[in-house]
């Protein structure tokens, strides 16, 4: 779907300007898809097991996927665990806790939004998010090294920029991702469950009808 592959130096530099800056934890608050219940998201790769902290998942959004012979160049997510990309078909969060989910966004096209609105924030922490991109960041060279700007604190992308979304519609929960991105976001899920995410945008019909690449579930416990 997307003919060229963001540089991964870029997006590491990013990412990593990101998850160091300081960013500040919150609690989800209702948004605008559905009707959203409280609840908290928790993946098995997840962060530190001291619950006070903030559980950390990080995901990666790839291009250039093989889907079979006749459906190529599909986007998927994949969950970034401790023995490197895994699959996202069933990501496994906590229930009760504060959630930090990373985005990273290696996809630079441009999408169609499914149904319009879902490049609006909804049932992260103030409805929030963070962003460094091609279009939100930059740096200088300062006295002691590069000096990088920090990320951009957004409540919608502009639909021109929308590349795909993580969205759990059952729980009001809508994070757009702007091409060649890393997006920041904090929520928390409070009903234990299984619930269906999947990217608000056309990626390709294979991508978004199959766990693991465009859609799967999200299990808090």
């Amino acid at each position: 779907m997307r003919p060229n592959v963001v540089a991964g130096l870029t997006v590491a530099v990013l990412a990593l300007a990101l998850v160091i800056g300081g960013l500040g934890a919150g609690i989800a608050i209702s948004g605008h898809l559905g009707t959203p219940a409280t609840t908290t998201v928790t993946t098995t790769t997840g962060s530190s097991t001291n619950s006070s902290s903030p559980f950390v998942l990080t995901l990666v959004v790839t291009i250039n996927n093989l889907f079979n012979s006749s459906a190529l160049d599909m986007p998927a997510y994949y969950v970034l665990g401790s023995h490197g990309l895994q699959s996202s078909a069933s990501i496994s969060v906590p229930a009760h806790r504060l959630i930090k989910l990373v985005i990273i966004n290696y996809d630079d096209g441009n999408a169609t939004m499914v149904q319009s609105g879902v490049n609006v924030v909804s049932g992260t922490q103030n409805n929030t998010i963070q962003v460094a991109s091609n279009n939100y960041i930059n740096s200088t060279q300062g006295l002691s090294g590069i000096v990088i700007r920090g990320p951009q604190t957004l409540s919608t992308v502009n639909p021109d920029d929308l590349a795909h979304t993580f969205t759990v519609q059952s729980l009001g929960l809508n994070i757009p991702l702007p091409t060649s991105s890393a997006v920041v976001a904090y929520f928390t899920i409070d009903q234990p469950g299984t619930y269906v995410w999947q990217c608000m945008t056309l990626c390709g019909d294979a991508a978004m009808s199959s766990p693991g690449w465009m859609t799967g579930q999200l299990v808090a416990s």
